[in-house]
């Protein structure tokens, strides 16, 4: 990992790589640190070195380290705002849940999502909501398409995505925008609530990602249902945040048009642009490589003490009981 030349770049702001799909300014930059109490850019490299000398010590991180890119390691530590200890606990507990379940997040591989890609777009707006820095995700079903969704195969595209990010992100947390236009009744039989429990989990406490708002549009005669089975998989707060808007309007309330998609009332390209972009990305060499080193970020148990992991581990909510890795 070329971490000594990624700490020399970070003390210049303007060194932060640029993404077309994943757009942060400066001042995105300089407002998330502020928040974060981090405008001391010694403090910055100090921090990621001392945690990057942690991770070297820890025997059940070491293989899973040499895959830890530096440019993610920053990303968790903002997410574990600005503090060392928390930011070792959040590396630890990240992939040791990852470890955990399998099915939603390792051994990815663009291949597999080829038929989610003919039943759906799921793509990050590129710009931040300008009014609480927050990346805005957005679902949208095509067109008689949607007996094909698959939902543990959207939940591992959803990670897959989400790992992506944690190279080039820079935001505070995350809005989810699901469109209902084109879904079917059907679906009520195929959102299960431990897949989706499970998913909550992994990213609130696992990744650590604030969840600002989920905004539902263009609502179904049973949205009632869908809203009520959705909330099985979710904590409580996070399920206050769960929005049923009538207009886009009302969701430009909460979301600024200037970023949202044209197809929405937004200044924004269409969704289907966007996920266009985002597969051409993700199959360069650079795209191929991080998706291959993320399959790579869990713990080795073998190499830590089983009173540890029970201490830590084990009482967690759902079930995992016992570690079972792919």
């Amino acid at each position: 990992m070329l971490y000594t030349a990624y700490t020399r770049q970070i003390l210049n702001m303007k060194a932060i790589e640029y993404h077309p799909l994943l757009q942060i300014t400066e001042d995105d930059i300089e407002k998330v640190r502020k928040l974060y109490n981090l405008d001391d850019e010694t403090m910055i490299r100090d921090s990621l070195e001392a945690i990057e000398a942690w991770c070297k010590k820890q025997d059940h991180l070491v293989n899973a380290y040499h895959h830890l890119h530096s440019n993610m390691l920053e990303r968790l530590f903002l997410l574990s705002s600005g503090s060392v200890e928390m930011t070792k606990m959040k590396i630890d507990k990240l992939f040791t849940m990852r470890g955990m379940m399998p099915e939603l997040c390792l051994n990815k591989s663009l291949d597999e999502f080829e038929n989610l890609s003919e039943c759906l777009h799921y793509v990050p707006l590129p710009k931040l909501n300008p009014a609480d820095r927050s990346r805005v995700m957005v679902t949208q079903v095509k067109s008689g398409k949607w007996e094909e969704f698959n939902l543990l195969s959207y939940m591992r595209y959803c990670y897959l995505i989400g790992e992506y990010r944690l190279h080039f992100d820079y935001s505070l947390a995350d809005r989810y925008i699901i469109d209902l236009k084109n879904i079917g009744i059907s679906i009520l039989t195929k959102l299960n609530p431990i897949v989706l429990k499970k998913g909550e989990i992994l990213c609130t406490e696992g990744f650590g990602t604030k969840i600002k708002g989920i905004h539902l549009l263009n609502a179904t005669s049973f949205v009632d249902k869908f809203v009520s089975l959705i909330k099985q998989g979710l904590k409580e707060k996070v399920a206050s945040r769960l929005h049923v808007h009538s207009s886009y309007e009302e969701l430009h309330n909460e979301i600024s048009k200037e970023i949202l998609p044209k197809e929405y009332g937004g200044d924004g390209p269409t969704c289907e642009k966007l996920a266009e972009q985002w597969r051409d990305t993700l199959k360069t060499k650079d795209g191929i490589k991080i998706i291959e080193d993320s399959n790579e970020l869990i713990t080795d148990e073998t190499k830590r003490t089983t009173s540890k992991f029970n201490e830590e581990y084990l009482g967690m909510p759902g079930s995992f009981r016992t570690l079972t890795v792919d």
